[in-house]
Parts: structure tokens; C-alpha cells; sequence
């Protein structure tokens, strides 16, 4: 289940960026996942919420995933297609393509974080959210 491992370093850059920006809780994460890198998208929902569970900065973290569908562009005809089963053969030339235009994403895109309250002699700021890219 490689789904874990990717769930945990999905999790400790999620850390990181929160920390250095201050947040005081994470509401949010948004992935870019391509089709054509094998991950079970319910799988990896699964790992994150339940290594996220007993996280203060992350208990209840919503994972949003946007899927980006594999295809390929023929060098031939240059057409753009859908690749099936990881086989990038034009459909409209026969020619077969080796440049895949999208699918092999797994980013993370940005992240809606709670800004911790701050005090001051003068007053108290409010809390706040805040998306970070």
C-alpha cells in the first residue's frame, strides 16, 4: 500500500507549511493526482485522515483530490488523446506517442489554514483563514 507513505509526506509538507506560516489549524488540503501514477484516491483519503487523527494542527483536515486524466500527444498528427490502459497509440493516426501531456501529476496545490489568534498590549487580533499555494 503505497498509498501510506504518500499520505505521510503529503502530511509532513502540509506540517511544515503550516508551521512556517503560523496556522494555528489546517482545514484544508487540495492535491493534483494524475490517473496514471496508480494511486487509489479512497486509499490515500483513508491514510491522511488517519494519520492526520491524533495531529492538533491537522485533526479533521478535509483532503480535497482533483483528478487530471492521462494523455498523450502524437508527434505525427499532433492531436491530442486520451491514453487507455497506458497505451498511447494515436487514435487518429495509428502512430504510437511517447509524450505524455498529463496524468503523471501528484502535487499538492494548496492548502486553507486557520491563522492563530495574536495578542498585543494594544488589542487581539482575530482569527482568520488564509489559502496557501
Amino acid at each position: 500500500m503505497h498509498e501510506l507513505s504518500i499520505a505521510q509526506s503529503i502530511v509532513d509538507a502540509v506540517e511544515i507549511r503550516a508551521t512556517e506560516c503560523k496556522a494555528a489549524h489546517v482545514t484544508r488540503v487540495r492535491l493534483r493526482v494524475g490517473e496514471a501514477i496508480g494511486i487509489i484516491t479512497d486509499s490515500l483519503t483513508f491514510c491522511f485522515e488517519m494519520l492526520t487523527n491524533d495531529e492538533p494542527l491537522l485533526d479533521g483536515t478535509k483532503l480535497v483530490i482533483d483528478s487530471v486524466p492521462h494523455r498523450a500527444r502524437c508527434r505525427h498528427c499532433a492531436k491530442e488523446f486520451p491514453v487507455i490502459q497506458f497505451v498511447a497509440q494515436c487514435p487518429t493516426c495509428g502512430e504510437w506517442s511517447d509524450e505524455i501531456v498529463s496524468g503523471t501529476e501528484l502535487q499538492i496545490l494548496d492548502m486553507e489554514i486557520d491563522v492563530a489568534t495574536v495578542k498585543t498590549e494594544e488589542a487581539e487580533e482575530t482569527v482568520g483563514t488564509d489559502v496557501i499555494q
